[in-house]
């Protein structure tokens, strides 16, 4: 499990030290007289909040996006901050038991701060908070809440870059482009609702508590989607690993997975990439599957080498049943070689997929370790690290040799049956963690 790093933590108090200076140099800009109006956002927030669906990848969800753009239209920035971080931070103290409450109030303080500066963008293109004058607000209407998300997934990718070890900037980048078109399409209902908000009655908002349950099953139907997704992935790893008839086959495609993630992290790859290569790994032989017979052999004719050989393609066609190009071209690609002697299509250097240069290495490197076809016995720790160290720039790509080597160093995967003996750790760069064990 990931602990938080000392940068996280120093930035939460920050954040949270921002935002109650903000509200408490501007209070007096609150309308307080409309108090009714302001708890009954307060209120709906929470509840929104409240129907949190937890997502694979560690994080969660819920159907507050509308309520946050409905809040940016008609409030003034100080009160949005008010109202958004408050909310935000009570439901997720309410529906998050096991959160430390600094996570909670600095997850309210952060989304509060982005709807504040979503409500500044939507005044500064000519909105009039309280009043929605359509189409002319339109520019407006649309870049508030837009501000508001660019501005969330910056704080929320500065803890996951800390966090995971991957590039700030392209973890900002693939947060935005995730979630464009879901939170562009919240805007017409956002719209909707601030306009019966602010020209027939302020209680017309709570018809929207009608749609929140349709938007929380949209949404778990999303996760679950996903979900589905991880399983069947983890389906066809079963099978694959059912396939092979020695004891060392047997959890290959995790263990070179475990490799291959350890090497993209090192390698600071974004988190959708990293995934990307994971999920390619787990299923590098999925090709392999039917081929037992011939795994089983002690000797494998030529012929049947090629038959072997093929599993590439095999594996290829099948993963380009899933959603990711990306992941059938590794599978295709992963025994290319750098220096343009591998197959299928004798690629070189960068011209072979990055994912399919890690998981190349990341699997030899297990193959080796266990004595897994074509290797016919397990090998020493020394030798492995000097075969990957040989074959730096012909049949690995350098980056990856480096990160390969680095990761051994940080031990970020302890992968059950990997012993190297102690003459194995004294001969052999990048072991020196398993020295004190």
């Amino acid at each position: 499990m990931r602990t938080i790093t000392l940068q996280v933590r120093f930035v939460a108090p920050i954040v949270v030290g921002l935002t109650t200076t903000v509200i408490a140099a501007l209070v007096d800009h609150i309308p307080w007289e409309g108090w009714p109006q302001l708890l009954l956002s307060f209120g709906m927030i929470v509840i929104a909040s409240l129907m949190r669906i937890p997502d694979p990848r560690g994080s969660s969800v819920t159907p507050s996006s509308v309520l946050f753009y409905l809040v940016i239209y008609i409030f003034n920035p100080p009160t949005v901050l008010l109202i958004v971080g408050a909310g935000r931070t009570v439901g997720y103290v309410l529906s998050n038991r096991g959160w430390a409450p600094w996570r909670a109030v600095f997850n309210g303080a952060q989304v509060g701060l982005s709807a504040a500066v979503g409500a500044l963008v939507f005044g500064l293109l000519g909105g009039n908070s309280g009043h929605i004058d359509w189409p002319r607000d339109y520019p407006a209407l649309l870049a508030g809440p837009l501000a508001h998300q660019v501005v969330n997934n910056f704080f929320v990718a500065h803890v996951l870059s800390r966090w995971r070890g991957t590039p700030f900037l392209r973890t900002w980048v693939d947060g935005v482009r995730d979630l464009f078109w879901p939170n562009l399409l919240s805007i017409p209902t956002a719209t909707l609702v601030a306009i019966l908000y602010t020209r027939f009655h302020p209680g017309a908002v709570v018809a929207y508590l009608l749609l929140l349950p349709f938007q929380w099953r949209a949404l778990g139907l999303y996760i679950r989607r996903r979900q589905l997704y991880e399983q069947i992935i983890d389906g066809l790893v079963v099978a694959t690993d059912a396939n092979f008839p020695v004891g060392a086959g047997k959890g290959h495609a995790r263990r070179v997975a475990r490799i291959a993630d350890a090497i993209a992290r090192e390698m600071r790859l974004s988190e959708s990439m990293a995934e990307s290569v994971k999920f390619a790994a787990l299923l590098h032989d999925i090709g392999m599957i039917g081929k037992d017979d011939l795994l089983a052999r002690p000797v494998v004719a030529s012929e049947d080498a090629e038959e072997l050989l093929d599993h590439v393609r095999v594996g290829a066609e099948i993963a380009r049943e899933l959603p990711r190009e990306e992941i059938a071209e590794a599978i295709l690609h992963h025994h290319e070689r750098f220096d343009g002697s591998g197959y299928p299509g004798g690629l070189r250097g960068e011209a072979i997929p990055l994912a399919a240069r890690i998981v190349a290495l990341a699997e030899v490197v297990d193959s080796m370790a266990f004595g897994i076809y074509p290797h016919p016995t397990a090998a020493s720790w020394a030798s492995i690290i000097s075969h990957v160290t040989l074959e730096k720039g012909k049949g690995f790509d350098p980056d990856v040799v480096d990160a390969f080597l680095r990761s051994l160093d940080r031990d970020p995967f302890a992968i059950e049956g990997w012993s190297p003996s102690a003459s194995d750790v004294a001969r052999s760069p990048g072991l020196s963690w398993m020295a004190t064990r």
